[in-house]
């Protein structure tokens, strides 16, 4: 019978939680209350409302983000994390077979951020930052700046959705194809790592977790 070697490190920090699930909170909500706003005009004040209650969610969310980016000097809530180096290049590849074939190749292996949605993370962000500011503009009454306001928040808005659902189909799917616990790691912070076959022969290269922990640092 082949054995095998768990590690559970703790891997995202509380605040990194906090920040993405009030991200979760407040894109709902705004998703949610912006189509009363568009669509059902006797809700419109009240959907109004709760518009800017969820904006200021994501705001605070944004806050906590981009303070962590600052402060973070390494760990899953840097800004480095969301960089992968060169390093990382053949499991942003391996990936990406993994998407294309529907899941049919190996799901590589990382640390904390997948390498191939790390950048599409940061730029995540990027939007969801200009969400904010456009919103706030529209609602003290601005339309134009260089380019239309209300047409930049529309379109951001769209961006941010199929994002999120993008992310959350593929979180879903890498817990059916992997055994990282992704879905539950962002809950408690811990993730699941299969290290090793206690049972390979003796010239199999085998690669320790803090291996990879210090090589997704040094990227």
């Amino acid at each position: 019978m082949n054995k095998i070697s768990l590690q559970r490190p703790y891997i995202w920090p509380a605040s990194l939680r906090l920040s993405h699930w009030l991200l979760a909170l407040s894109v709902i909500g705004l998703l949610g209350s912006g189509w009363f706003i568009g669509h059902v005009a006797r809700f419109y004040l009240p959907a109004l409302d709760y518009h800017y209650i969820f904006a200021y969610l994501l705001s605070i969310a944004t806050v906590i983000r981009i303070y962590l980016f600052v402060r973070k000097k390494k760990g899953a809530a840097c800004l480095r994390d969301l960089l992968p180096g060169k390093s990382q290049l053949q499991a942003v590849l391996a990936s990406l077979k993994f998407y294309v074939s529907l899941g049919k190749t190996p799901l590589p292996r990382w640390y904390a951020h997948n390498p191939l949605w790390a950048p599409l993370y940061l730029l995540l962000w990027f939007i969801v930052l200009l969400q904010i500011i456009s919103g706030f503009l529209v609602g003290a009454g601005h339309s134009q700046l260089l380019f239309n306001l209300y047409d930049l928040h529309v379109v951001s808005a769209a961006i941010i959705f199929w994002f999120c659902l993008l992310h959350v189909l593929a979180v879903f799917v890498h817990d059916l194809k992997g055994n990282n616990s992704d879905a539950s790691a962002m809950i408690h912070g811990y993730r699941v790592f299969v290290l090793e076959d206690l049972n390979m022969p003796a010239s199999t290269h085998k690669v320790s977790l803090s291996d990879i922990r210090n090589k997704t640092d040094r990227s």
